[in-house]
């Protein structure tokens, strides 16, 4: 009986001690211990540090933030020039970027995790939550000098997933006509330091017309503040705690808010403007109805689902990752596969999102883009204030481009650059 006790126990050790020595799945972000085993050089990895310190020097961002990974291993991480110009406070890696449009992905994603626990269903009317939506009134004339408008009735009702992909025909600031009615009636184009409530906000925006009729057009409006407002009921909580207790917190993003505490403000990144003779000018803190500060400043109140988080480069980046691992990030699984597979397919038929298709809250490129090197199957967001990051499951890299810039000339050059550059790193590597 001994021999036989010793046998097992011998047994035991000898395969924990295969255990030990077996390569863990990484599931999470680490930093690559070797560049060469990836087979990218230093030279190459180089290109991005010039790349982003001419921005720099061009007076297109005052700071920059960028992080580029591929299989979870982080090739690249750094911050580039001053958080704040005028004070000199250089940028640091726990500085916080005003996301904008970034924010949609992650809230898209709380809606469809409450969709995994059966409080929510994608082809439930929006009025079973916000029953001011019922029975929806499309525009069809507008006067704009005194706002006055006529309507004819929606041939239906607005859906859940058409919040989710934008079709639900609610616009935002680049249709005239509703902008006006939204200035008119108070409703917030972007997150707000005004005392403002989400819920009665998005009751008042019921009382609109749509711009257009639901599922016809693809338009990135103001869909994301009301699902937020339907994630809010739905939950019986608040946006922000349902974004923290399913997001969040799981995945580690210890320093991304919808308002930055007392304790943090100093973080925030200082919003600049590039002027068209070429020089980079401190924004003032109100643009075009917007107070620029409302992270650290106002009433905080306002629970902007489309456009009201802030962030760093390190957090959002674990929020790629674990999209691009479908759903499992440190080997918990913060949505089910085919959660994340919804975020990857094209959701929006045959329309169009600008040249893109759209899936919920990220930009889907179809085609292979020759100035950038993007691939098919690409997710994308890029924020109003100069914030963008990718998804590329085909080379299993994410990448990110922080800068605070609005409004902005040479972004779109700076980010097509970058994102030229990162892949050809990648593509490097494999000759």
């Amino acid at each position: 009986m001994k021999s036989i006790y010793k046998a097992t126990i011998a047994c035991l050790i000898f395969a924990a001690a295969l255990c030990s020595c077996s390569p863990a799945v990484n599931t999470g972000l680490i930093p690559a211990t070797s560049l060469k085993r990836l087979g990218i050089k230093e030279k190459s990895i180089d290109r991005l540090d010039s790349l982003l310190g001419s921005a720099l020097i061009n007076q297109w961002a005052a700071e920059a933030a960028a992080l580029v990974a591929q299989n979870g291993e982080i090739v690249f991480n750094k911050s580039f020039g001053f958080r704040d110009r005028e004070t000199k406070a250089l940028s640091r890696g726990i500085d916080a970027f005003r996301l904008g449009a970034l924010t949609q992905p992650i809230v898209s994603l709380a809606a469809l995790l409450l969709v995994e626990k059966g409080k929510l269903n994608l082809d439930d009317k929006v009025a079973k939550y916000i029953p001011e939506f019922s029975k929806p009134e499309i525009i069809n004339s507008f006067n704009p000098k005194d706002t006055s408008f006529t309507t004819k009735p929606a041939l239906s009702d607005i859906t859940i997933r058409q919040l989710l992909n934008h079709t639900s025909g609610i616009a935002g600031a680049g249709n005239s006509a509703m902008a006006m009615l939204y200035k008119k009636n108070n409703i917030p184009l972007f997150a707000t330091t005004e005392n403002f409530s989400l819920n009665a906000k998005m009751k008042t925006l019921a009382t609109l017309p749509l711009a257009y009729q639901p599922s016809n057009q693809y338009s990135n409006g103001l869909s994301t503040d009301v699902l937020g407002a339907v994630i809010e009921k739905a939950s019986g909580l608040t946006l922000d705690s349902v974004v923290s207790q399913s997001i969040l917190r799981p995945l580690g993003m210890a320093n991304t808010y919808f308002f930055l505490p007392l304790g943090k403000a100093n973080r925030l990144s200082t919003m600049y403007s590039e002027l068209p003779n070429g020089r980079l000018q401190r924004s003032p803190i109100m643009q075009k109805q917007f107070d620029l500060n409302y992270p650290i400043a106002g009433a905080k109140s306002y629970l902007s689902g489309a456009t009201g988080m802030v962030s760093t480069a390190d957090d959002y980046a674990k929020f790629l990752q674990m999209i691009l691992n479908k759903g499992l990030f440190n080997h918990k699984q913060i949505a089910k596969a085919q959660t994340v597979a919804l975020i990857t397919e094209n959701q929006i038929g045959d329309l169009m999102a600008d040249e893109h298709k759209y899936s919920f809250g990220f930009d889907l490129e179809m085609n292979a883009q020759a100035s950038t090197r993007a691939m098919p199957g690409k997710l994308s967001r890029k924020g109003e204030f100069n914030t963008y990051c990718w998804v590329d499951a085909q080379r299993g890299t994410i990448a990110l481009l922080f800068t605070q810039v609005y409004p902005s000339i040479n972004g779109q050059k700076l980010r097509d650059d970058f994102e030229r550059v990162v892949n050809e790193i990648f593509d490097g590597a494999k000759k």
